[in-house]
């Protein structure tokens, strides 16, 4: 099995609380917070982790905040390789309105690099990586980080052996997506990303194939898949595609889901398992995932459970 490597720039300290209901100008006594270390690659680290594999985790972090954030993924069982960044790491916070159902949720953008800093990140990075890594770059990037950061880190990796997954949004994903051929093997993305690159407001399934189809044709990644929610996911890898339909499930929340998709991905990739039976593994995870409680990731006896019922079929 390949080692994975998960590397997040802009970690941050979840908080999630519930009110009785989000009212404005009044104050609302909060339930004691869930507090938990989170970061796109922080997030797929811990889903590996409940899923019996393990990975190493790049963090950036600084201050009290991101000292806390490393106890906590230590207290899981979960070391990893610390770049202090010098600047506080940012804390983001999830609030539950019990009568409303509903959760709001708040992410700040955390604390601005320099470019010494960035420099130092990526010249830490190159020490890192062996021939043989399956990489996972996952989450925003911070200010002063180039947008196209993710790009940068794939050209650290010059081994034919190494595999590098990219889940990202915004400008960055716009960058990769859209710009010259690039080292990264694979793009995730879910709908609203998707739907950010083609300016649409709804998302057909033959609208995420043509995407991802167009994003492999021009060599920003060989492989490139669309998450669809419920209706499940599309995947496109040199001339193959895949349709994926996950089992109903009852939704408890959708947090976490992503990142449990994506841990997924790496795993069955790690092991070298056939693309089909690795996105098999992930909707399984991330079906998992919906259906334990705010913001918790999949389970492994979960993941076992919804993969049998994965359907995947090439289309």
């Amino acid at each position: 099995m390949k080692r994975i490597l998960t590397i997040t720039l802009n970690p941050a300290l979840d908080l999630t609380t519930t009110v009785p209901a989000l009212v404005s100008d009044r104050k609302m006594r909060c339930t004691p917070p869930r507090i938990e270390p989170g970061g796109g690659g922080v997030n797929v680290s811990r889903a590996i982790s409940k899923l019996g594999r393990s990975s190493i985790p790049f963090v950036a972090i600084g201050g009290g905040v991101g000292d806390e954030l490393r106890s906590r993924l230590q207290a899981e069982g979960i070391d990893g390789i610390w770049f202090d960044t010098g600047a506080p790491t940012r804390q983001s916070f999830a609030v539950h309105d019990a009568t409303a159902a509903v959760q709001y949720r708040f992410v700040l953008p955390g604390s601005p690099w320099s470019s010494q800093t960035w420099q130092s990140g990526l010249e830490t990075l190159t020490s890192l990586l062996q021939p043989d890594d399956l990489i996972v770059i996952s989450g925003s990037l911070p200010p002063g980080v180039p947008k196209h950061a993710h790009r940068t880190i794939a050209e650290l990796a010059r081994y034919d052996g190494q595999h590098i997954i990219v889940d990202t949004s915004g400008e960055p994903l716009a960058t990769l997506a859209g710009g010259s051929p690039s080292r990264v093997d694979t793009i995730v993305m879910d709908e609203t990303e998707a739907l950010s690159l083609i300016q649409e407001e709804h998302l057909e399934v033959s609208s995420a194939i043509k995407l991802a189809r167009e994003i492999v044709k021009r060599k920003n990644a060989r492989f490139v898949i669309v998450t669809l929610g419920a209706r499940g996911a599309v995947a496109i890898k040199d001339g193959e595609a895949w349709r994926v339909t996950p089992p109903p499930v009852e939704v408890a929340s959708k947090v976490g889901a992503g990142d449990s998709f994506v841990a997924g991905l790496a795993v069955g990739l790690a092991e070298g398992r056939p693309v089909a039976n690795a996105i098999t593994l992930a909707m399984g995870a991330a079906a998992s995932a919906v259906t334990t409680p705010a913001s918790q990731l999949c389970t492994r006896v979960g993941t076992e459970t919804y993969t049998r019922l994965v359907r995947v079929r090439q289309i």
